[in-house]
């Protein structure tokens, strides 16, 4: 009978703590996604973030004129692949810019951020200010190139 006593307070530990744990995690209200193969979890809304206001969607069916004048500077080339990904390539057209390759999911946007919209016909005064953001179809940020 001790026994009993004993084990009784240490099973129902354990039953509020599993408790506990699960309820810590079905209210997470994170975004789960998978990029080239690899899951990340993003807290943060794209829209809330502060690049938002530079950015430019370069994923969508056709690319605005405000998209196209960020991009000087590189080559746009975009691909749907066999297992309905789509691959974004820029290729640098300057030697002070770098390659870059992105890889979106079915759902996924890929947004071009230029803090300095302009600085980049004649003189680039910022190369850093030139990168790509993945978010994910409920708006959380997947990757950021920067």
């Amino acid at each position: 009978m001790k026994k009993i006593i004993f084990i009784l307070p240490l099973v129902s530990l354990v039953v509020v703590g599993c408790q506990f744990s699960n309820k810590q995690v079905s209210t997470n209200t994170n975004s789960t996604s998978t990029t080239n193969g690899v899951s990340v979890t993003s807290t943060k809304k794209f829209s809330d973030s502060a690049d938002y206001k530079n950015a430019y969607l370069i994923s969508g069916d056709s690319l605005d004129s405000a998209a196209t004048e960020a991009l000087t500077g590189f080559d746009f080339n975009k691909q749907t692949m066999a297992d309905n990904s789509i691959q974004i390539n820029l290729k640098a057209k300057e030697s002070g810019y770098q390659d870059q390759r992105y890889t979106l999911q079915p759902g996924q946007q890929l947004y071009f951020v230029d803090r300095n919209l302009g600085d980049d016909r004649g003189k680039e005064g910022n190369q850093a200010d030139d990168y790509g953001i993945i978010v994910d179809s409920r708006g959380y940020v997947i990757n950021n190139q920067k």
